[in-house]
């Protein structure tokens, strides 16, 4: 995580690794509800559990950086937010 630097760039990464787990979990429960599974299926599942298992780690430590950024900007009162942004909710 050290060479992403910016909210922006380890947001875009944990929405990332959200939709490629939110894949791998949708092709887990389709082959896991099945009616009969072939070897094939069985082994696609256990590679499923595996990046499943992967995944989540990452976003574990994505979450983390994004924790570790937000806390080191609030601590160091960088918190500036663009004007174009400002103007937008209003």
């Amino acid at each position: 995580m050290s060479d992403i630097t910016t909210f922006s760039e380890l947001i875009d990464k944990l929405i990332t690794i959200n939709i490629k787990l939110y894949n791998v979990m949708e092709a887990t429960g389709t082959l896991a509800n099945k009616d009969t599974r072939t070897d094939s299926d069985m082994t696609k599942l256990a590679n499923l559990n595996l990046q499943n298992v992967e995944l989540v780690k990452l976003r574990s430590k994505l979450k983390s950086a994004i924790d570790s950024k937000l806390n080191e900007a609030i601590k160091s009162g960088n918190t500036d937010v663009l004007n174009e942004v400002k103007r937008y909710g209003n």
